[in-house]
């Protein structure tokens, strides 16, 4: 009940009323015009309005959620789609797809055999179909290898689509292994010009000895990971000594006054304690300081001065981290500062590139307002994190100033949408972290364990499979790896592999 029910107006009028609020909703002074013509208030006609439309829509969600029937004949084509989708669309060994055909098509029983048979010959198709793919756009790409019952999986993934363009079981990961893998893919037109990794001597021998001119680059992803892993057992620690130090003080408080010997035993005990969680606490916040320095070093501007960061000064703050983390007298400390010390110059490479591209706009831009444009998109990114609050306010503020001092120096909105455009595109290709094949790692893990081992023939399905299905999140949302690099958009990945809808439908 709405408050047109406590007016004087007769049934027509409030229908009347509620429609006209509806249909001139984006009207500026409807809802004033209709108050003033039906004399009533202003929340009543906003009431009425809201009321109408809601049940309108409830009316035709209803409608639009409704199944229409669809009659299948399951013809042999359907089945064998059928199959091959279990198998790759969820993870799904063969005596799962057994038992699953049956529900979704009551009555229909396939052996276990023929259900092997129809994948074998999915797996065929696949195959050739990856073996046609020209892997000529890939330019930058990430290589990673993961373990299928102690063999490993080499893959590589393209950085710019996404697209998976290698996925190899091997009986070793060593240099000859992924040159051969690599071989493979440049034999249909893969030609790098950047390979991000981690520290794995295996993918570096194999990459130079393909690709000798692409630039090896170190993978930031990995080294933020080590560092949070220390990071929560230092943090454990010095909670677990601070708990140890309130567990010796309230016993302390259970002492007798008069037994002196226990109670100075116990001061003893807590004056050791509480050295410890010192200690503890100490080393914790020495660790958060180095670990703060090294995302600081791999940020492409100083976030204090506004200046574009080089290689060397990545080079110089990730060796000044990694002199504190070694000065740590913890587990972990001493290897993460090792790791640190050796990939230092990996790792700067991918600021390198970037500065030269920024530097290339000064001949358009003075470098002054490049530096700064560059400084508003690390504001944009940091105040999107999770930051506290006084944090979150003062970067927005400093936000605003930088846009504001931006456009006065250019003089107009449309250059400096332009500049901006153009900084955040670069920034989007600099690529310093695998994360691609870290997702693809994702997707590919519960196979893994569902399947107790892979072999290449399912590898090749998954491949095909994972290049042709339609990305549900992401910078890529929306579209498939083939039509990222090939731009052929893909209606049914089943029909490319030869599995196209059965013509039965009715």
């Amino acid at each position: 009940m709405t408050g047109l029910h406590r007016t004087p107006l007769t049934t027509s009028q409030k229908t009347q009323c509620a429609v006209k609020a509806l249909a001139g909703q984006e009207v500026h002074g409807t809802i004033s015009a209709i108050s003033r013509e039906f004399g009533i208030s202003r929340p009543t006609v906003y009431e009425a309005r809201n009321t109408v439309d809601e049940m309108l829509r409830e009316h035709f969600e209803q409608e639009e959620c409704a199944y229409r029937p669809v009659l299948v004949e399951v013809d042999e084509a359907q089945l064998e789609r059928a199959v091959v989708a279990l198998r790759v669309e969820g993870v799904n060994a063969i005596r799962p797809i057994e038992g699953l055909l049956p529900i979704l098509y009551p009555g229909v029983r396939v052996s276990y055999g023929k259900i092997q048979s129809i994948l074998v010959q999915a797996e065929g198709r696949a195959k050739a179909f990856n073996g046609k793919a020209d892997l000529s756009p890939i330019k930058n790409s990430a290589l990673d290898e993961m373990f299928s019952q102690g063999d490993p999986v080499l893959a590589g993934v393209d950085l710019a689509s996404g697209y998976l363009f290698g996925l190899e079981l091997r009986e070793g990961r060593s240099g000859e292994d992924w040159a051969e893998v690599l071989a493979q893919a440049k034999a249909q037109g893969l030609d790098l010009s950047v390979v991000v990794k981690d520290a794995a001597k295996g993918i570096a021998t194999g990459v130079r000895t393909v690709f000798p001119e692409a630039e090896q680059r170190d993978d930031c992803f990995h080294v933020l990971y080590e560092l949070n892993k220390v990071r929560r057992q230092l943090e454990q620690r010095a909670y677990g000594a601070i708990g140890r130090e309130e567990d010796v003080e309230k016993a302390l408080g259970k002492i007798r006054a008069k037994d002196q010997t226990r109670r100075l035993r116990q001061k003893r005990k807590i004056a050791r304690t509480r050295g410890e969680c010192q200690q503890a606490i100490a080393r914790f916040d020495a660790f958060e300081a180095a670990s703060a320095q090294v995302r600081e070093a791999l940020a492409y501007v100083d976030l204090n001065t506004g200046e574009l960061r080089s290689a060397g000064q990545v080079q110089h703050l990730l060796a000044q981290a990694a002199q504190v983390l070694a000065g740590i007298d913890a587990p972990g400390c001493g290897k993460l500062a090792g790791y640190l010390t050796n990939r230092a110059p990996g790792l700067s490479l991918a600021t390198a590139a970037l500065n030269k591209q920024l530097r290339e706009l000064t001949t358009a831009y003075p470098e002054s307002v490049v530096s700064l444009a560059c400084l508003i998109w690390r504001l944009v990114s940091e105040c999107k994190e999770r930051s506290a609050y006084c944090q979150r306010h003062e970067n927005q503020r400093l936000l605003a100033g930088a846009y504001a001092r931006l456009q006065a120096l250019l003089g107009s909105s449309s250059r400096t949408d332009t500049l901006l455009d153009t900084v955040k595109g670069l920034l989007g290709r600099r690529y310093r972290a695998s994360s691609a094949i870290e997702g693809f790692n994702a997707a590919l893990r519960p196979y893994l364990y569902v399947h107790k081992g892979v072999t290449q023939n399912f590898l090749e399905l998954f491949r095909a499979h994972y290049n042709l299905r339609t990305r549900r999140w992401g910078r890529h949302k929306g579209t498939s790896a083939h039509e990222c690099l090939t731009g052929i958009p893909v209606e049914d990945w089943l029909s490319l592999l030869g599995y196209p809808p059965s013509s039965t439908l009715h």
